[in-house]
């Protein structure tokens, strides 16, 4: 069984012939006690639910709640979902379920879909090779796995390459957005002596100037003396101007900064409300179960062993997967309908038998 950390939440979606899904969660805590409001996932008093206790090696016990209830269409999760009352009430979050006959077979799709948070185009595959995807949509603990197993050296590799060339698609994002909602907002304004495509052309130079600001704000917390009295940090900080200034004053110069400092900071305050799930969000893993045979999906198959079912589909929920594009979790299996192969069988069987006879009373 896969967990994501604190409030460790694993979803699994059994889905049936007929449409209608039987969910179940599964939360582990270190405390006995569960709050609703940090739950992940949508459960509440209409839920079947009972907890039990674990306890490792070390001798810590957690504690297991089990929630599960049967939904007669994808339309009663979409009503759970809407109603959320989580942690991660503000994610739109979708589940869709189609069945198409095709006389031999009937086919069945299962999806949930998160909307992305920003309203640019800015994939995080322009960023990643076709390898470095594949790696990191992998669940979390599998790539955990993969980073302590047989190969980990190719893999650690591999999770910093992609770090490194992620952050640079992040902040990419959202100097991006930040540039949309600025010229959305202020674009007509007469004063404005820069046009949004010069604008967009200094992107690259605001991302490298922000790695390098984050990269010397980590350093120079390394460095600070623990000796040091709050009341003087703070006031050492207040003379200090912010990081949005010293990033415009950089790169646009103190006289746009002085003109349009209301401006930025009105565009900034969007930004930073529209993207506030993104930085909140609480990451869980989701298990779809289809009926039949799976004979598509953009998940990872469940091999785990202590699983309940192992022919399930795994993904991840996190954030930086719908930063910018919808992120959607799907699965597509099949069954035989060996009704229609017999149907099909006995009429092919009859147009032979009456080919025979109608052949026999020509001869005669």
């Amino acid at each position: 069984m896969l967990f994501s950390c604190n409030y460790e939440t694993y979803v699994i979606n059994t889905v049936h012939k007929d449409g209608s899904v039987t969910r179940k969660v599964i939360m582990k805590n270190s405390e006995e006690k569960f709050e609703p409001g940090k739950y992940r996932v949508p459960v509440d008093s209409t839920w079947q639910t009972k907890i039990d206790t674990e306890v490792n090696e070390a001798g810590d016990t957690s504690w297991i709640l089990t929630a599960e209830k049967y939904f007669a269409s994808v339309e009663d999760i979409n009503d759970e979902y809407i109603n959320d009352q989580g942690s991660n009430q503000y994610l739109v979050r979708k589940a869709h379920f189609s069945k198409s006959f095709k006389w031999f077979t009937t086919r069945f799709r299962y999806s949930e879909t998160i909307d992305k948070f920003m309203t640019i185009a800015c994939p995080v595959s322009d960023y990643l090779s076709d390898e470095e995807i594949k790696f990191f949509y992998l669940p979390g603990n599998v790539r955990t796995e993969l980073q302590n197993g047989n190969d980990s050296l190719k893999y650690e590799a591999l999770s910093d390459t992609i770090d490194m060339k992620s952050e640079i698609w992040m902040w990419t994002s959202f100097v991006r957005q930040w540039i949309e909602i600025f010229y959305d907002l202020f674009g007509d304004d007469p004063d404005l002596s820069i046009d949004k495509k010069e604008m967009l052309s200094k992107e690259s130079d605001f991302v490298k100037q922000l790695i390098d600001y984050d990269k010397s704000e980590k350093e120079k917390d390394e460095e600070e003396a623990v000796s040091v009295l709050e009341k003087e940090t703070e006031e050492v900080k207040d003379e200090e101007p912010d990081d949005i200034e010293l990033l415009i004053t950089s790169m646009l110069g103190k006289k746009f900064y002085s003109t349009f400092r209301t401006e930025i900071d009105s565009a900034m305050s969007v930004l930073e409300t529209m993207t506030e799930p993104f930085i909140s969000i609480d990451n869980y893993d989701i298990e779809i179960r289809m009926p039949g045979n799976i004979i598509a999906s953009n998940g990872y198959v469940n091999t785990d062993q202590d699983s309940e079912n192992s022919s399930g589909i795994l993904w991840t929920v996190k954030g930086e997967y719908f930063l910018t594009q919808q992120y959607e979790m799907w699965a597509e299996s099949q069954i035989s309908n060996y009704w229609a192969w017999i149907i099909s069988a006995l009429f092919i069987l009859f147009v032979i038998t009456g080919f025979v006879i109608r052949s026999k009373k020509e001869k005669d």
